[in-house]
């Protein structure tokens, strides 16, 4: 039986799944076997796996506790918002879907678990963006991003106009389907797809990249995240949005400013100890395979 560095381990994941909640199940049980004795679930699915401890929040957590995430990058997103400065690392376990974030297989833990669970494993902070959006000289919004914010023309059919200035200068006026400002983690979500460049989470920078922008002199950019960037809403025909990892949405309207900084906390994750980026991106990305293979 293995020693746990852990005290307390929290699950979560999306547990209305009938899938989620057999799969949470299996893992209650390999950590049991693993000599892990304090295990937490929400308090609404405890009825599902007797034997466990509950939570109600996450802030229940503390430093030095765990907390698995069951699922996708979608939840390890969710899970590192709401533990954002508490210093209580993240341990993903992956459908097998599409992500970045949660590497470890759901077919693989109870070969990947032991040695994390003793302390062998890759610590990883990730920067997190914070975002304000000003309305009238008022604050009315404020939130974090682990991905990217998003300021776009919401369900409208014309393009916005903004300006986009770092601190007090101004860069350049665009209009824009919107523009995204990413982190490092993000630029292998939305960002790609837009076609923003991939950067290694540890570059200490964040990478703006315009939504089929009006002028093809506008390309994406990679700027230090020591500066704020401010986004000016000049025009639009329709209401606008701020999006906050494509989770929370808030109505923009002409006049509108959005403040963007990197926030005082991070994000920890942690991973097995041969985790590997680039390892990641080579098997996500298909780039090991070679031209016209199946």
């Amino acid at each position: 039986m293995s020693h746990t560095v852990f005290a307390q381990i929290f699950l979560v994941g999306k547990y209305q799944q009938e899938h989620t909640r057999s799969d949470l199940t299996q893992l209650v049980h390999c950590l049991q076997s693993l000599g892990c004795r304090e295990i937490r679930v929400p308090a609404s699915y405890a009825s599902q796996v007797p034997g466990v401890k509950t939570f109600d929040t996450l802030q229940e957590a503390s430093s030095g506790d765990l907390v698995i995430a069951l699922g996708g990058d979608g939840t390890l997103l969710s899970t590192a918002r709401q533990l954002a400065g508490r210093d209580v690392p993240i341990l993903g376990v992956n459908y097998g879907r599409l992500g970045f974030l949660a590497d470890i297989p759901l077919q693989a833990i109870a070969s990947s678990l032991p040695p994390i669970l003793e302390g062998s494993y890759v610590q990883d902070r990730r920067s997190i963006l914070e975002a304000r959006l000003w309305r009238g000289g008022q604050q009315i919004v404020e939130g974090l991003a682990l991905n990217e914010v998003f300021v776009h023309k919401g369900c409208g059919e014309s393009m916005i106009e903004l300006a986009v200035l770092f601190d007090d200068r101004q860069v350049y006026t665009e209009r824009a389907d919107g523009l995204i400002l990413s982190t490092p983690t993000g630029s292998t979500a939305y960002a790609l797809s837009a076609g923003g460049p991939i950067l290694t989470p540890d570059l200490p920078a964040m990478i703006l990249v315009p939504i089929c922008p009006h002028t093809l002199s506008t390309r994406p950019m990679v700027v230090p995240d020591r500066l704020q960037v401010r986004l000016l809403l000049e025009n639009a025909r329709y209401p606008a949005a701020l999006s906050l990892d494509s989770h929370h949405s808030y109505p923009m309207e002409a006049g509108d400013e959005v403040r963007v900084r990197r926030a005082n906390c991070d994000a920890l994750f942690i991973h097995p100890q041969q985790q590997d980026f680039f390892g990641i991106l080579r098997q996500k990305l298909h780039w090991a395979e070679k031209p016209g293979a199946n």
